[in-house]
């Protein structure tokens, strides 16, 4: 079907048109902020009723790519939100001869079966979800386009964008699919970070509302780690990381590193890399990292992360600032054996030796990562899980679902990383696996009873003529009692 695109000569005319439409309005209360507010209303409006009237003839113009066996059943409304506001248009329903219903204007367009939401709309409340809470996205939205929705309605536009990242990457981890025309980085050093961020449980119960003070006095502190990282192939003069990549998940770590490697797969072309640095905390999981760019590399070095080093010094000596700088500096000119020997030393002299014991064998355990070195620029995954993860899912009073933490995670993680948000694909309703269940049935009761149906276009409600189809599913006896007597008769 060719369709003429509006030309400039059409543009120019509908600027022209819109100009004299709104001017009286202007003439009438000489103020630019009543008349701005008079005309993002009136756009709105028109722009509703345009798309409207669009849909519906456009729908009219498809009746005539029509299959030859379906007919037309009715008409039906139907109501999309999108960012301009609710749209209400008419569109055919059309009947194929097993009993399936089509709506072929939804269909041809992509709309959504069951889903008020357009693509537009659905991927601003994502993006804006991000940011602030359900209620207030839902109140933003409102006011942006005059569609009231709800809350939940959010919250599953959230749970379904987390859900398709997730399966795309799980996609690209166990099935290796790619697009054959996606564009990767080339780079001969590769650094990657790694962490874990406790995220608030919800609890199975809601509790009566307190005061603040009495909340967090009795609350039980109920939480779950996510399994964060980054990766980047370095920093510029202005210390900012380039290329730099997030991904966040809820799953154990024998599945956390195929993932994290098809993502770094992804992006970056793996077989030009030859150095990579890797830093993360003690933890046991991020020590046993299974990263595939450490085996290709000629370059592969681990560190321990510059903020937990820091952490624990500081928190063994306290107050005494002189004795934790010194300390730290040992740790970062790889000076092990006299770290080692101060420490022993302060243990002798002091009477309080269990926090220092402490510190001994945190040291003790980490040495061989302490004598790689704190690594080149590296040692910014605490400031990354505050700014993309905790402003959003550790604000006080928020707790969240294992399954809404990680959908919100990966959304976060992806806009993070400035990459596009998924959009959700439209219903393939005539390939869809219970529609082809259907077809099946219905041609097998046709080869069964042997039925012919002469196909007739019915005018406004009257049946189409012919022999009348049975269905599968009828009971089986009596579709062998009506098949003996059809064959009878």
């Amino acid at each position: 079907m060719q369709i003429n695109t509006s030309t400039h000569l059409q543009e120019r005319n509908v600027t022209q048109y819109l100009s004299e439409f709104w001017l009286p309005h202007l003439i009438a209360t000489e103020d630019l902020f009543t008349h701005l507010e008079y005309v993002d209303t009136s756009c709105k409006e028109l722009r509703s009723e345009a798309l409207r009237q669009e849909l519906e003839t456009f729908d009219d113009m498809l009746v005539s790519e029509l299959p030859s066996t379906w007919r037309f059943k009715e008409y039906r409304r139907r109501t999309i939100i999108t960012l301009v506001g609710e749209i209400t248009y008419l569109r055919r329903i059309y009947i194929e001869p097993s009993g399936i219903c089509h709506a072929l204007l939804d269909e041809v367009l992509g709309i959504r079966t069951r889903f008020k939401l357009a693509p537009d709309a659905f991927l601003w409340i994502a993006k804006t979800a991000a940011d602030i809470s359900y209620r207030k996205t839902a109140k933003a939205f409102f006011e942006r386009t005059g569609a009231k929705i709800s809350h939940w309605l959010v919250m599953a536009v959230v749970h379904e964008e987390g859900n398709l990242i997730l399966e795309e990457l799980y996609e690209k981890a166990f099935e290796g699919k790619r697009s054959s025309n996606e564009l990767l980085i080339s780079s001969e050093r590769l650094f990657v970070e790694f962490d874990g961020i406790h995220i608030p449980l919800q609890k199975k119960f809601h509790e009566p509302k307190k005061t603040r003070r009495v909340y967090e006095k009795n609350r039980k502190k109920n939480s779950f780690e996510l399994k964060v990282g980054c990766f980047y192939a370095g920093k510029n003069k202005r210390r900012r990381r380039v290329g730099c990549i997030h991904f966040a998940t809820d799953t154990p770590a024998a599945y956390y590193w195929p993932l994290l490697n098809a993502k770094i797969a992804s992006v970056y072309d793996t077989e030009y890399i030859s150095e990579v640095h890797s830093s993360a905390d003690a933890a046991g999981w991020c020590k046993n990292s299974e990263l595939d760019v450490f085996a290709t590399a000629t370059k592969a070095v681990h560190h321990l992360d510059r903020f937990h080093l820091n952490r624990e010094i500081r928190r063994a000596f306290g107050g005494n600032t002189d004795k934790a700088s010194h300390f730290i500096s040992l740790a970062y000119k790889k000076r092990t054996k006299k770290m080692f020997r101060d420490l022993q030393k302060v243990i002798n002299h002091v009477k309080d030796k269990s926090k220092y014991l402490d510190l001994q064998a945190y040291l003790l355990s980490n040495k061989d990562l302490i004598k790689q070195g704190a690594g080149p620029s590296m040692g910014t995954m605490e400031g990354t899980n505050a700014h993309v993860y905790a402003a959003r899912m550790k604000v006080w009073g928020g707790a969240w679902s294992r399954k809404g933490a990680e959908a919100m995670a990966a959304l976060r993680a992806r806009l993070a990383s400035r990459e596009e948000l998924i959009v959700p694909k439209p219903d393939n309703v005539l390939y869809d696996d219970f529609q082809i269940k259907k077809r099946k049935d219905y041609e097998h009761s046709l080869r069964q009873f042997n039925c012919f149906i002469t196909q007739t276009q019915g005018k406004g409600y009257e049946a189409p003529q012919g022999s009348v189809a049975l269905t599968s599913l009828w009971p089986r006896k009596l579709q062998g009692i009506l098949g003996r007597y059809l064959q009878n008769w």
